[in-house]
């Protein structure tokens, strides 16, 4: 991408640089040059036979730098580098977005595992209890089987 728009810079500097070349001998040549107004107030022209000398045949021209140019390559590089730019804005929306949904997994597993952890020891608490009361029934049944015993020893005489 980088070597599209190093090329498609340099393209646009030798064109632009040709271009100021040939302005420079125009206005080198502004004496010679023509400015003619119409009535109807139209903007400027500059009439090509008095920037032209007489002397000079078109074939002689040298404007071969125009041929070097190729303005649709130019254009459709230019249309690559304006949608890498929309593109690479999206892609920082879109890594924005999924940061923004990273932070929330990230709270919602922390307090996830926040009340996992509660529950497990709510649990662990509540077997511990139910251990608990399991023996204290145990032991309670217990003696009420030696009451029961004893009392039926007594009363066995």
């Amino acid at each position: 991408m980088f070597e599209l728009q190093r090329s498609s810079f340099d393209a646009q500097d030798i064109a632009q640089n040709n271009l100021q070349d040939w302005l420079r001998g125009v206005v080198n040549n502004l004496q010679e040059v023509e400015v003619s107004r119409t009535l109807v107030k139209t903007p400027l022209c500059i009439l090509t036979r008095d920037v032209i000398p007489s002397g000079v045949h078109p074939k002689e021209l040298d404007i071969s730098w125009l041929t070097k140019i190729n303005f649709k390559q130019v254009s459709t590089e230019l249309e690559l580098l304006q949608r890498n730019t929309k593109l690479e804005r999206e892609n920082k929306q879109l890594k924005k977005e999924l940061l923004d949904q990273k932070l929330l997994l990230l709270e919602y597993k922390t307090s996830t595992d926040a009340k996992l952890e509660e529950a497990r020891i709510r649990e662990e608490n509540l077997i511990r209890s139910n251990n608990k009361f399991r023996e204290e029934m145990r032991n309670t049944n217990k003696l009420l089987h030696e009451m029961m015993k004893m009392l039926h020893k007594k009363a066995k005489p």
